[in-house]
């Protein structure tokens, strides 16, 4: 992180000579000499290389600059004050402000629900979704407070984790497309698919993404890359138009909207199964009771919403399901 040209204190006394127009009346309300109003200014300007004040008009106006950095200033200064007033209060019942992100095929079924329990326990809050792989830079530059993602960060020590879900990857193919070897596919099923249908795949950048392609290396299978789509959404349109096959999990394709009239589900290999581990992630020791709240509320909900979805539309998923 850069060093700044400023403190608060130059903020300050910038501020309230534009209020005032006068430097004496800036140095009387702050307890200061006039002087040393002066030279904090002159220092101020030197160290941002911009003129802020119009000295050769009374009272003291604004340059365009100045304007600018008015604005800016007095809002850090407010910043400054709310802040130092909370700590000082120590009212820490509550959190003040925690931002959240999920992988998108969360969004759905845990958006709202989750969003209950954030605000009992907090003053602010922001939730987002988007990339798991920035999520968690997000997480460890402290831009994100908690994720719900498919990275669980490992390799990082001071780190709180809670498993929320795991799910097995699935093939999912246009509704009225035949494939070898009926209900459960074989290997060798597969290999014959890519022959006859074009692959939709997520984009390599997806953590999803990367996640599919290394398992179809694995086997030795090298779809085309005619096709390649940033959500669960547009892919799984795609199959359901008949353009192609694709690969995802079940909760994706819960969340994508897409019936299960319009797409044919099917376990990909049993001889090469596939998995993903969504995980609640955050930093130690700075949420309170938080995090594991919402790791308990987020299965609870994944167990009355979720699972009772697929005990009508998949029951021969459900088994391979786990929550918590």
């Amino acid at each position: 992180m850069r060093s700044f040209d400023f403190d608060l204190k130059a903020l300050q006394v910038f501020v309230m000579t534009a209020q005032t127009g006068n430097m004496t009346e800036t140095a009387k309300r702050l307890g200061l000499t006039q002087s040393s109003v002066s030279q904090t200014l002159s220092v101020l300007e030197k160290g941002i290389n911009a003129r802020l004040l119009d000295r050769s008009i009374r009272p003291i106006g604004l340059t365009i600059a100045g304007r600018y950095f008015f604005d800016q200033s007095s809002h850090l200064l407010s910043q400054a004050e709310q802040t130092q007033r909370v700590i000082a209060q120590g009212s820490f019942e509550q959190l003040h402000l925690v931002r959240i992100a999920l992988v998108d095929s969360l969004a759905t079924a845990l958006g709202k629900p989750l969003i209950e329990v954030v605000k009992r326990r907090t003053e602010n809050w922001t939730l987002t979704t988007g990339r798991s792989n920035m999520h968690a830079d997000a997480l460890l530059s402290r831009q994100l407070d908690i994720i719900i993602s498919d990275d669980a960060l490992e390799d990082n020590d001071d780190i709180c984790r809670y498993p929320i879900l795991s799910e097995p990857f699935v093939l999912v193919v246009p509704a009225n497309f035949q494939v070898c070897g009926g209900a459960e596919p074989s290997l060798q099923a597969v290999k014959q698919l890519e022959k006859e249908l074009d692959f939709v795949r997520y984009t390599q950048d997806s953590l999803i993404g990367i996640c599919i392609e290394r398992y179809l290396k694995r086997l030795a299978i090298e779809p085309s890359m005619r096709l390649q789509l940033d959500n669960t959404f547009a892919v799984l349109s795609m199959v359901a138009a008949g353009i192609g096959w694709t690969i995802t999990t079940p909760l994706c394709l819960y969340q994508s909207g897409i019936g299960l009239d319009q797409v044919q589900c099917l376990p990909l290999p049993a001889k090469a199964p596939l998995h993903r581990q969504l995980t609640l992630v955050c930093r130690r020791h700075e949420l309170g009771d938080l995090p594991q709240k919402m790791s308990e509320d987020s299965c609870d909900i994944m167990r009355l919403n979720f699972l009772p979805e697929l005990e009508k539309d998949l029951p021969w998923l459900v088994a391979s399901i786990n929550i918590g």
